[in-house]
């Protein structure tokens, strides 16, 4: 009798914790029915239930009091500001106090995690590269480190030999002759000449690409420059007490000098005292060309993203005849000089009957356009000039005058990236891998049960989609064969103790490969990341159907954070993310193989089409205010593939994380922050990887700002909204359309 007592009190007072934090009761006893009378149940509603049911509550939350639990308890307690309601603006509610908590570094103007995670990043790959090697290690790696510890004894002694340098600066014929008058532009040879003996573009930037009809090949793209690429006026002018007394140096640095002395102050006599930046800002009529072309570039850098066109070289050469009557710019000439003896299979192609047949990818035609209108209309002397100033200061970056170590740092990690990035396996050892894997795992489930949901993706389509989804790759933390990739990737590069000799045969090496992968297939074994391990970001590459998220990226506080709720709210999210850009705008182009043909039925692709105008409009509405006190208001054209990978990454996270709850159970709560339960964790840690500080400002790009991606994301997620009990009509649950597409 005392057992079945027991048992049906049980049955009566059982409570748990429901998903929004609140106290539920669930009959998990005796099914018999209990004879109670109206009077007690009553009674015990306003007293005994209530107290029972707050001791029990007590008793059931448990609190994760690692030392991983208990520091991420104090990155969110560090960034959230508990004056401001969440339902009001939870980008304040989570980052609110980030700014105070987390201040600017020196000589900064923005701090976010990614800065103070790659700071750390940083201190792990100094470490690296200090090591002494092993014989266990890849090959790659020792010449990594010989690469950095060349450049850093390059700083503590005069310069050596420039013999090396000046031989290839007379390779391009930028001398005295080149800047008179009376010598021809010939623009076509001078650009092959930067381009295959530097590695540099300038107009118009030359590489590869996967072609898209066919993601095993890859050929010749034509695009855009980016500001950053741009370098006329930034220099590295650095104060220094050292005197160079090597007499190389001296003839070195004056070639320079005198160069942009002849053909910017032909009348004024060199003098010392005269800097190179100095010098170029005397001549207006190039400022105001820069100045031009940088609007060009900045003006492209707002179009959305875009597939290769493909054209012939035939075609292209009418298209740029066609932008600039005085200046006919010899495509054909130009990829021949570029292309003779560094890849004769193509020079061959160049130089058969057909070659006007020969096939070119190109973006940007619209700044294609512009630029060649832009050099028709200059003159021929500011186009020299515009050409020398911008290698002189390409130049200067990869071979300053004074480098430091800081500049040896970033040297190594450009050239050698996928090498550095092996400093981080030591980062993630097994549990952590597996628990990636089963996040993984449940993101491409969510994935899936968002795609047969889509009612509005007919069964054709939806069988498609269904089967890139299965076939998609996705590549976590660093490569699996990874000493054999680095080996396999740098076996031909020769590195000295020649600081200068090992800058240029880097270059070479850089292009010869490039240009090798013009005529070869795809090395799916031997892959280099776009991004390597040691960068603090993620990317989807369409063409490969695989998304890549570096082992930088899974530090903490995005991972490694003692809770599964903050690392599928931080992570999670940015896997959803990389996935979901495989059906964005641009991505639902691609089928599985990676190429750009019909794979969805005309009317999928006109109901996609209508779910994005909704979606466009929703941001073209967003306005705020930046730190200078300037109203931004956004385009939702430019930024729609990003929102779409922003929304449905954020969906995909939090649906995998409720199929993590039915394997493992409720998670325990965070010490300090147990008012929280774990769905609103979920949601504080896909905000907080979002705080951040800027002083300059949000700049427009293909990212709407953080505190948009943050702000705008959840108010369209219905389970947000029931999360932290949004009333309809707030902010973060407005009585607005949702503007789904997945």
């Amino acid at each position: 009798m005392g057992n079945e007592e027991y048992g049906e009190r049980k049955g009566i007072s059982s409570f748990t914790i429901s998903q929004n934090g609140n106290a539920i009761s669930k009959n998990i006893g005796s099914k018999k029915k209990i004879s109670i009378g109206i009077l007690t149940v009553i009674a015990l509603s306003f007293t005994g239930i209530y107290v029972y049911n707050y001791l029990y509550i007590e008793e059931k939350i448990t609190v994760c009091n690692t030392r991983s639990c208990v520091q991420s308890s104090l990155v969110l307690m560090n960034c959230i500001n508990e004056t401001i309601d969440p339902c009001e603006d939870f980008y304040e509610f989570a980052c609110g106090m980030f700014e105070t908590n987390y201040p600017t570094y020196p000589n900064t103007d923005e701090n976010s995690w990614t800065s103070i995670i790659s700071l750390k990043v940083n201190s792990i790959v100094k470490k690296f590269l200090n090591q002494p090697n092993e014989d266990y290690e890849p090959v790659a790696i020792h010449k990594t480190r010989m690469f950095y510890e060349t450049c850093l004894q390059h700083i503590d002694r005069d310069f050596t030999k420039y013999d090396l340098l000046r031989d290839v600066w007379k390779k391009i014929n930028l001398d005295i002759n080149y800047l008179n008058d009376s010598v021809p532009l010939d623009i076509e040879t001078v650009l092959a000449k930067i381009q295959k003996h530097l590695n540099m573009n300038i107009f118009f930037d030359l590489d590869v690409d996967d072609d898209p009809r066919n993601s095993s090949s890859y050929s010749l793209l034509i695009i855009s420059k980016n500001e950053e690429s741009i370098d006329f006026h930034k220099r590295m002018n650095k104060e220094t007490n050292n005197v160079i007394d090597n007499e190389d140096a001296h003839i070195f640095s004056d070639t320079f000098k005198s160069l942009v002395d002849e053909l910017l102050n032909r009348d004024q006599k060199y003098s010392t005292k005269i800097s190179i930046k100095d010098l170029i800002n005397t001549t207006k009529e190039l400022a105001d060309f820069e100045n031009e072309f940088k609007k060009i570039i900045a003006n492209m850098n707002l179009s959305p993203y875009q597939i290769p066109k493909i054209i012939t070289l035939g075609e292209l050469q009418n298209f740029t005849d066609s932008a600039g009557e005085s200046l006919k710019f010899n495509w054909t000439l130009y990829l021949r000089e570029l292309f003779h003896d560094t890849e004769p299979k193509v020079y061959e192609q160049l130089m058969s009957k057909n070659h006007n047949d020969y096939e070119i990818l190109i973006m940007d035609e619209k700044y294609l356009e512009t630029v060649f209108t832009l050099l028709s209309q200059t003159q021929t002397i500011i186009i020299k000039m515009s050409i020398l100033t911008y290698v002189i200061g390409i130049l200067e970056k990869r071979f300053p005058e004074y480098p430091d170590s800081e500049s040896c740092f970033s040297l190594t990690t450009e050239f050698f990236g996928m090498v550095t990035g092996y400093s981080m396996i030591h980062t993630l050892d097994n549990s952590s891998k597996a628990a990636l894997i089963e996040m993984n795992d449940n993101i491409q489930w969510a994935m899936r049960k968002i795609i047969n949901e889509a009612s509005w993706l007919d069964d054709e389509s939806k069988i498609a989609t269904l089967r890139k989804l299965a076939t998609t790759k996705t590549y976590l933390g660093y490569p699996d064969d990874y000493p054999n990739i680095l080996n396999n990737l740098y076996q031909n590069l020769n590195i000295t103790d020649n600081h200068l000799e090992n800058l240029i045969s880097i270059s070479n090496f850089n292009a010869k490969n490039k240009w090798n992968s013009l005529v070869n297939k795809r090395d799916w074994k031997n892959i280099e990341w776009g991004m390597a391990p040691n960068e603090v970001n993620a990317y989807n590459d369409n063409s490969m159907n695989a998304i890549f998220i570096p082992a930088a990226s899974l530090q903490a506080p995005f991972y490694f954070n003692g809770i599964q709720s903050l690392n599928y709210g931080s992570v999670g999210s940015t896997i959803g993310h990389e996935l979901s850009h495989s059906y964005d705008d641009t991505g639902r182009l691609y089928n599985e193989l990676g190429n750009v043909v019909p794979w969805w039925t005309n009317k999928s692709h006109e109901e996609y089409t209508k779910r994005t105008r909704c979606l466009v409009d929703r941001y073209n509405d967003v306005k705020i205010v930046n730190n200078r006190n300037n109203t931004i208001v956004f385009n939702g054209n430019v930024t729609l593939d990003e929102n779409i990978a922003d929304i449905t990454g954020l969906k995909e996270a939090y649906f995998a994380y409720q199929r993590f709850l039915d394997i493992h159970g409720q998670e325990p709560r965070l010490p300090g922050l147990e008012q929280y339960n774990q769905e609103q964790i979920f949601f504080l840690g896909y905000a907080n990887q979002y705080c951040h500080y800027d002083m300059v400002g949000w700049q427009a790009g293909r990212h709407s700002p953080n505190e948009v991606r943050v702000r705008v994301v959840v108010s369209l997620f219905p389970e947000f909204a029931k999360a932290w009990s949004c009333p309809l009509g707030s902010p973060m649950n407005p009585n607005k359309e949702r503007c789904q597409i997945w």
